[in-house]
């Protein structure tokens, strides 16, 4: 899977919203100027530059989207992505992924800060008020839908400004764990900061409350969008939900200077963002995985794409086949990292997968859950295997697992894994190692 990161910063899913900022295709620039201001005085950081407010129809909108999709993905790489995905249990087989998320996003985006035009969207006729109304429900008889949602985009304007995420985001391309903490934070924050514009510089119990107010999402989108794959659906929830819990952590250790201060110093997993503690207290750095070994037991096949799943993705993929509470969730909360590789020869796609748990026992406790989902989404239609030796496990799936006597024991001797020097320092990794001497295979 490949984290569609655009360069636009959505801001409102669970469908649109009518809002008073808007009357016949314009702006109102009083209010707009208001909460602009407002906003300045609560983040503490002053506009460099103005940001234009521009109104688009939803196919507009599409259109905007879709050739941001263009910018950084070809039609080919999504569909490698889509195949690999699918092989290893992430996505439906056949899912088109520009397809569906060019659909979720039409019809649930009311608005979004657009980074390479450096201009706020609002979506035109767009109804319903979606998430904002359900985290200040109280404030109904002001127009909290337009106000927060402009702060919201007003925010990402912000972080355009003063942080340079895209920069961030370019430097990082093939990690969508990484890419998804970051983009965890960056909507943290503008949905923290679009409340604070609409209560006030809000006291710490209200902010609880507005991070207690998040679980209700994913709920309210499957109510809405039954059908969008939760490969999909997910993620962009993620980023909301668990970010906006987790910008509250950090806003109630230090205020808005703690913020600001993710940016110097991101989390650098989904894991992260889902148990603070392992950033704020005790921090845990995925180890970083190089998959090698398998060029020579393989020849014709070459490397079409690479990723790093991380925890938030893995669960996903144990939800899809397990169910939302299953125990087998915790398989993925003992993730070290991973590396998936994904290959290709002719129309013949393969993937090839590596992660790393915190001890043995976490392995083969996730390689036991993992190869039951396998075995049932295979069946024996495609080539799949599954190994695990010490804390790392094997995963190959479609025809390049037909060579797994051989290709195993090479991928296992050659790859490298560089762990991270403590859990106590985020100094980051020691020197690449093999992973040889991890122990014979179990």
């Amino acid at each position: 899977m490949r984290v569609l990161h655009l360069g636009i910063a959505v801001a409102l899913l669970l469908s649109g919203c009518a809002y008073a900022l808007v009357r016949a295709g314009a702006v109102n620039d009083a209010q707009a100027e208001q909460i602009t201001s407002k906003l300045e005085a609560i983040r503490g950081l002053r506009f460099t530059e103005p940001v234009p407010v521009a109104v688009k129809s939803r196919d507009q909108v599409q259109q905007m989207i879709a050739a941001d999709i263009a910018r950084d993905f070809s039609d080919e790489q999504l569909w490698v992505d889509s195949v690999g995905g699918a092989l290893v249990g992430l996505y439906p087989a056949g899912i088109d992924l520009k397809a569906e998320y060019l659909k979720l996003l039409k019809n649930q985006v009311a608005g979004f800060y657009d980074s390479h035009g450096k201009q706020m969207i609002l979506v035109e006729g767009a109804v319903g008020a979606g998430i904002f109304e359900r985290t200040a429900s109280f404030l109904a008889q002001r127009d909290l839908i337009g106000e927060m949602l402009l702060a919201h985009e007003l925010t990402h304007a912000l972080q355009d400004q003063y942080f340079d995420l895209e920069k961030k985001f370019d430097a990082i391309k093939g990690d969508s764990d990484r890419t998804l903490a970051i983009k965890a934070v960056a909507e943290g924050d503008a949905m923290l900061a679009g409340y604070d514009v609409l209560v006030g510089q809000a006291e710490a119990s209200m902010n609880a409350n507005l991070a207690s107010r998040m679980g209700e999402l994913s709920k309210e989108f499957a109510r809405q969008s039954p059908q969008t794959p939760v490969a999909l659906s997910e993620p962009l929830i993620f980023q909301y939900a668990e970010g906006t819990k987790f910008v509250v952590e950090a806003y109630q250790r230090g205020r808005w200077d703690a913020v600001n201060a993710l940016y110097a110093n991101p989390p650098l997993s989904t894991q992260q963002i889902i148990t603070p503690a392992l950033y704020f207290e005790r921090p845990r750095l995925p180890a970083k995985i190089t998959v090698a070994g398998y060029e020579e037991i393989l020849p014709g096949w070459s490397k079409a794409d690479e990723d790093t799943y991380g925890e938030l993705l893995i669960r996903i993929i144990l939800k899809r086949h397990y169910g939302d509470e299953a125990p087998e969730l915790l398989a993925a909360s003992n993730w070290a990292g991973d590396r998936i590789v994904i290959l290709r020869r002719g129309s013949s796609v393969g993937v090839i997968w590596l992660l790393a748990f915190l001890d043995s026992d976490a392995a083969a406790r996730f390689a036991g859950v993992y190869a039951s989902l396998f075995d049932r989404l295979h069946g024996g239609r495609t080539p799949h295997d599954i190994e695990y030796r010490d804390n790392l496990v094997l995963i190959v799936a479609g025809e390049p697992a037909l060579s797994f006597g051989h290709l195993a024991p090479s991928v296992l001797q050659q790859s490298k894994v560089a762990t991270p020097r403590s859990e106590a320092t985020s100094a980051g990794a020691v020197p690449t190692s093999s992973i040889a001497s991890a122990g014979p295979p179990r």
